[in-house]
């Protein structure tokens, strides 16, 4: 058995170890909890070998980098995470023998103690991490755990030359100070019973001091997301996002939101900007009531292959709109010659409204089939293009409307809305019947923003914008996106997780599957957000599928795709050996299926 096998598979010596809430603590940027899985237990090894090999030389070196304790079977470990990164640990036991007692001249000293006793061992801190907040962390942690377990001593190896530290929190030697390797260790006790008002004080003292400290050293540890919103922000969105706010009225803001505008129209072939307050379903009300408007949209049809199609559905309906819907199944594609025996047996139907990007499953729909159909037709086409647009090139200038969002591909922050409108296309839309907030045509008119719009949403998204500023620029930014997707899928697939929609008709920012195995999909949510990687599958349209979802929006790297993939393939291994060991007659739960 290998060293990662045996920490894969070592058992908990303490049954209810984990039962209490009081085991997992957040503490500024730092969670402390009880070590679980592999990947945890590889780092504090290896944070033990720098520990206890290089720093204090106790130890001779092993090799490979990693030092597991001797009493390893029968330790558990709490834990320092910053991020998912274990920057400190200190391990926990109430087995005889303990290490300390082949410290004592006479090891028989122990049994005057009376009562069950803990032993703490390998107290470990990351150089960056020690001003007193981790410590701080895992002392209290120890603190509450022997408390709730009845332990009469806390029994510590102290080196030497921290002798005052120990002392100060209640530890009283037991003998005097023994070589170990190149270092002194005395072997120490604390009664539980003479530490609590002096304990606390000391450890709520420390947690104050460190207070400040924790401000100072904080450093910028954020968890990856592959959400589909909020995206992935880059460091110049988030500095532009904190600019302190300007008035939208001021010559300032009215030449960067001129400058927004034009870029948002370049991106997209020259068609027309309204530029809201909003989210991407505002923008797709403001489609809905602007059909509304224009007495000569007859009849449409709404495209629906996933659950965007369907809230096209249940816009158009509160708008009143006459339209008949063209289904198909989840992750299938538009049923386009369906699409053309309905505008056949209909001459009433003159405009179709679709979703470009079927975010619930990936799905890049074929949009120039559509537009190529209904061209021939003399149909108005409308989109959704809330997450196509800075995905993938568009060229929305032939389109009677689309809408956007700046909290998606484009990778700004969520809150502003765009509708795109042919150009000279809204000329019969009667404005007088249409909420005044959804006035596309008047927003279009105006130079400016018609209503309150904050300028670090703005900012921000002028920010984002500068990747596409250019053709060359939009190209890389594409090509990228592309690269990712390709990767997540092809990764996707060696594990035997196959995407919802093959490479063909794949969006390069959306990949959705089906864990259907012994993990389950809130099993991989829960792992990877451990682990400080936020996917999506808490929606109930995902989670009653049983799907998980990748978006690779806004400020993704390849090396943050990678790390992903590596936390699914430890925890659907970890959980696999977990299902093998289930006894026979063990109670397992269905994993729900599409």
């Amino acid at each position: 058995m290998t060293t990662i096998d045996m920490i894969a598979s070592r058992p908990i010596s303490m049954p209810d170890v984990d039962s209490s809430s009081a085991l997992k603590s957040r503490r500024g940027r730092y969670t402390f909890k009880l070590a679980r899985t592999p990947a945890e237990f590889a780092q504090l090894h290896r944070l033990n070998h720098r520990t206890f090999v290089h720093e204090i030389p106790q130890h001779a070196d092993p090799g490979g980098g990693m030092l597991v304790d001797r009493f390893h079977a029968k330790n558990s470990y709490f834990i320092a995470l910053c991020g998912a990164r274990v920057v400190g640990m200190v391990a926990v036991h109430d087995k005889p023998p303990f290490s300390v007692a082949a410290r004592l001249p006479d090891p028989r000293r122990l049994d005057r103690l009376r009562g069950p006793l803990l032993e703490v061992r390998l107290l470990a801190i990351e150089p960056e991490a020690r001003h007193g907040a981790v410590f701080a962390g895992l002392v209290w942690m120890v603190w509450e755990y022997a408390l709730a377990r009845g332990y009469s001593h806390i029994l510590i190896s102290g080196l030497a030359q921290r002798q005052r530290l120990y002392k100060r929190l209640g530890f009283r030697p037991l003998g005097p100070a023994v070589r170990s390797g190149q270092a002194d260790y005395i072997p120490m006790a604390a009664a539980m019973a003479s530490l609590p008002s002096k304990f606390r004080d000391d450890v709520e003292y420390l947690r104050r001091r460190i207070a400040p400290l924790e401000r100072t050293h904080r450093t910028k540890v954020r968890p990856v997301s592959f959400l589909p919103g909020p995206v992935q922000l880059s460091d110049e969105v988030r500095s532009a996002f904190a600019q302190p706010p300007i008035s939208h009225r001021s010559p300032e803001f009215a030449r960067e939101f001129a400058r927004v505008r034009r870029r948002l129209s370049a991106m997209v072939g020259g068609a027309d900007v309204a530029l809201m307050c909003g989210s991407g379903t505002l923008a797709n009300d403001a489609i809905a009531a602007t059909l509304s408007a224009n007495p000569t949209c007859d009849k449409g049809i709404i495209l629906v292959n996933g659950e965007f199609g369907q809230r096209l559905v249940r816009q158009a309906e509160r708008f009143g709109l006459a339209f008949v819907v063209a289904n198909s199944p989840w992750a299938s594609a538009w049923n386009l010659s369906g699409v053309q025996e309905s505008l056949a047996a209909d001459p009433c139907i003159n405009w179709v409204w679709g979703v470009h990007l079927e975010t619930s499953t990936g799905m890049l729909n074929d949009l120039d089939g559509l537009v190529q159909l209904c061209r021939r037709q003399g149909v108005r086409v409308c989109l959704d293009c809330v997450s196509s647009l800075g995905a993938v090139p568009l060229d929305l200038a032939p389109m009677h409307l689309a809408s956007g969002a700046s909290g998606k591909s484009l990778g700004s922050v969520a809150g502003l809305a765009f509708v795109f409108a042919a150009p000279g296309g809204l000329s019969d839309v009667r404005n007088q019947t249409v909420p005044t907030y959804l006035d596309v045509r008047a927003a279009i008119e105006v130079e400016g923003p018609r209503y309150t719009l904050p300028s670090p949403l703005l900012d921000a998204l002028d920010a984002a914008l500068k990747s596409y500023a250019t053709p060359r620029r939009r190209e890389l930014r594409y090509q990228h996106y592309a690269h990712l997707g390709r990767f997540i899928r092809r990764e996707l697939a060696a594990m035997g997780l196959v995407s919802m929609v093959a490479d063909g008709r794949a969006a390069p920012v959306i990949t959705s599957f089906a864990p259907h195995d012994v993990t389950g999909a809130r099993h991989l949510l829960d792992a990877c957000e451990e682990k400080g990687f936020v996917m999506h599958g808490r929606s109930g349209y995902l989670h009653e599928r049983g799907l998980v979802q990748i978006a690779t929006m806004g400020d993704v790297a390849l090396s943050d795709c990678q790390a992903l993939l590596e936390t699914l393939r430890v925890c659907r291994r970890v959980a696999g050996t977990c299902a093998r060991r289930r006894p026979s007659n063990a109670a397992t739960s269905p994993i729900p299926r599409g």
